[in-house]
């Protein structure tokens, strides 16, 4: 689909794995028993590593142990390889994390979800389209393997009046609702539906973010 504005190249900015991790760091992390090793990957962009993540998990035996964004995202970061945002996946096999790994890697420089409006960096907007959801979001979200999603985030004024006319816009229901401010000072919502209701959707939140971009005072 198309939306206004200028898609956003989105990347990792580090990324790590433990083949054998020690026990006291399973115990730590919370790793599944029967898991020996650990990822540890970073973007630039949050939005996109939880739909990555995601991804990842229906096309390789990978279990997400966490997965979120930093406070103040990129801007309070502790080094230029932080990013804003930080996943925790864990696998029977250092071969099934060295796989994941490759695939969320592959998903975020290859999806179009974040948009620049006026291409000058002054409003971002992201809607990013996951079909059908994986294991990760029906697992976090209360979500089944039929449902698909419409994941949209912004700033908080436009990003808010915009949920309103993506609820209007696609039969779709709210399986999560971030309001603002988050930790990255936006608000965000997970909706979900069948996949023409998301797309629908997400062409309503972009519009929205559109119209207010262009006419931020009048209400």
């Amino acid at each position: 689909m198309s939306y206004p504005g200028r898609p956003v190249d989105q990347a990792i900015t580090s990324k790590k794995i433990i083949a054998n991790m020690k026990e006291e760091f399973r115990e730590m992390c919370k790793v599944p028993a029967e898991h020996q090793s650990v990822g540890i990957i970073t973007t630039d962009y949050p939005d996109i590593l939880q739909c990555a993540v995601d991804d990842a998990t229906k096309k390789t035996r990978i279990k997400v142990i966490s997965c979120d964004t930093y406070y103040g995202g990129s801007a309070m970061k502790w080094s230029a390889n932080s990013g804003a945002a930080f996943a925790l996946i864990s696998g029977e096999r250092v071969a099934d994390v060295r796989s994941a790994m490759q695939s969320i890697e592959d998903y975020v420089r290859r999806q179009r979800f974040l948009y620049d409006l006026k291409g000058d960096g002054g409003l971002k907007y992201f809607v990013g389209l996951v079909s059908p959801a994986g294991k990760y979001f029906q697992e976090t979200l209360g979500i089944t393997g039929n449902d698909c999603v419409a994941y949209v985030a912004g700033p908080p004024v436009e990003a808010m009046y915009a949920i309103d006319q993506a609820l209007k816009g696609g039969d779709v229901k709210v399986a999560k609702y971030i309001a603002p401010p988050d930790h990255d000072n936006c608000a965000k919502a997970i909706l979900y539906g069948n996949e023409s209701a998301c797309k629908n959707a997400l062409n309503a939140f972009a519009q929205a973010i559109d119209q207010c971009g262009r006419d931020p005072l009048t209400v």
